[in-house]
């Protein structure tokens, strides 16, 4: 039988354990240090792999932050023809994409080849060879062991060491404009001013992203430049419009003269928040947020529990020992009020200029916080460079996966579904994230609830 091992080169030990012994009793097993100086290696890896019957991974915590393996895992996966076994060595969260697989698990290293010569020789058996090196029915809940990721969650919620990385998504049922939205409408509301037309003649979103893929970047550059001082004003009316609508259909049930300037729309994404963010009696609360929103919406939603909290969002704020710190890093533009310089990360070149100043207070307080604590992703979607930049500076001094991210799960109707899945789950892993799948949005509240329990 031809058998191929992946492997990283800090395993090699059991790797050229397993290789001696599969020899030895007949197996062709290529080796990696049989390539001769001068061959090339990518294209004698490449038919190796093409020519097994059976592709055998040594899954440790080395396996899974190479970015080699990872590469040898898709070209296998995709195909169909040869026979996968995860080995996963010691207590590892297995990616989605291998939980398909019947795989083993072993304590040690030392126990890698007595388990796999004798998966190996099962083969002869009949029944065996039915459901050995196979794809497998995975149920609900099991694909990403989502309750251990919980657990690891609480544990990091109890010791203070927990911190909430919040993106667009927690806005989504909040009548908060995407950015897209945003944009296009801060423009119809400048054009139809300047030029007198009539309704019919707004732009959409969708018409202007398919003409112009690239219309965010020089949309916002432009806007910023014909509002001049009225910039930050515009902004902050069409981020609150559609919110400020909602609010004001909501507090028609309280009495009439009475300002409730904290009343907040509580989505359940906001009073997960709310139950993260409190005190409790067994453990500490957030130890921080994170958020690339302009908006206050979390700071309404504290506000009105009485959760002590401090918004950050410039170089040279403070905050008291007991405040729940906010990090807008992108900006901070509260509605129903006006703050000093809001700082918006908006347009092209006030992105660029945080991407390219490694000492900015909103890089230093990302780096700090994915170096130091274990963080919670929600509403993003990993593909802010600048974000992928410090994730990647954090793992590459950690050399490992402690921070989590929650995703709607892509329904896996086609082969091209299973690669979208798989290569965004490597990719998250190689940022040091490991990812928590949900099959809607709306189950994302409902974690978040499960880990403040």
């Amino acid at each position: 039988m031809k058998i191929f091992i992946s492997h990283t080169a800090k395993d090699k030990d059991s790797y050229i354990e397993l290789i001696n012994s599969l020899r030895e009793q007949g197996h062709t097993v290529f080796s990696i240090y049989d390539i001769k100086m001068g061959e090339n290696w990518i294209n004698k890896i490449k038919n190796a792999l093409n020519k097994s019957d059976i592709l055998i991974l040594i899954i440790t915590e080395n396996y899974l932050d190479s970015s080699w393996a990872r590469t040898e895992i898709s070209s296998a996966i995709f195909d169909t023809n040869i026979r996968i076994l995860p080995v996963v060595v010691g207590d590892l969260f297995l990616p989605d994409y291998l939980r398909g697989f019947v795989y083993r698990k072993v304590k040690t290293k030392e126990e890698i080849t007595a388990t796999v010569l004798c998966d190996i020789a099962r083969l002869d058996n009949v029944d065996d060879n039915n459901t050995l090196f196979k794809k497998r029915a995975v149920t609900p809940g099991e694909e990403d062991n989502i309750e251990e990721k919980i657990e690891i969650l609480k544990e990091a919620l109890i010791d203070n060491q927990l911190t909430l990385v919040c993106g667009a998504g927690v806005s989504r049922d909040s009548a908060i404009p995407t950015w897209n939205e945003l944009l296009v409408n801060i423009l119809n509301d400048v054009y139809l001013s300047d030029q007198n037309l009539n309704a019919d003649s707004k732009v959409t979103a969708e018409t202007l992203l398919s003409l112009m893929p690239q219309s965010n970047l020089i949309l916002g550059k432009y806007l910023k430049i014909i509002l001049k001082d009225d910039f930050d004003r515009i902004v902050q009316k069409h981020l609150y419009s559609n919110y400020n609508q909602e609010r004001e259909f909501e507090q028609s049930n309280i009495v009439q003269g009475h300002e409730e300037i904290n009343y907040a729309l509580e989505t359940s994404m906001m009073k997960a928040i709310v139950e993260l963010s409190r005190p409790k009696r067994r453990g500490n609360r957030l130890e921080s947020i994170i958020t690339f929103n302009f908006d206050d919406l979390i700071e309404c939603a504290l506000l009105k529990h009485h959760i002590e909290h401090c918004s950050i969002w410039k170089e040279g704020q403070i905050y008291g020992i007991n405040a729940l710190p906010i990090f807008h890093v992108h900006g901070f533009l509260p509605n129903l009020k006006v703050v000093d310089t809001p700082n918006l990360v908006f347009s092209e070149e006030a992105y660029h200029s945080q991407f390219i100043d490694p000492y900015s207070w909103a890089n230093l307080v990302q780096l700090n916080t994915f170096s130091t604590n274990v963080c919670l992703f929600v509403g993003l979607s990993l593909s802010d460079p600048n974000l992928r930049r410090l994730l990647d500076i954090s793992w590459r001094r950690n050399q490992r996966c402690k921070h989590y991210i929650i995703m709607k799960k892509i329904p896996q109707k086609n082969r091209t579904s299973e690669i979208v899945t798989m290569l965004f789950e490597q990719d998250a892993n190689s940022l040091g994230l490991n990812v928590i799948w949900c099959n809607d949005y709306s189950e994302i509240p409902n974690v978040l609830f499960s880990i403040a329990k």
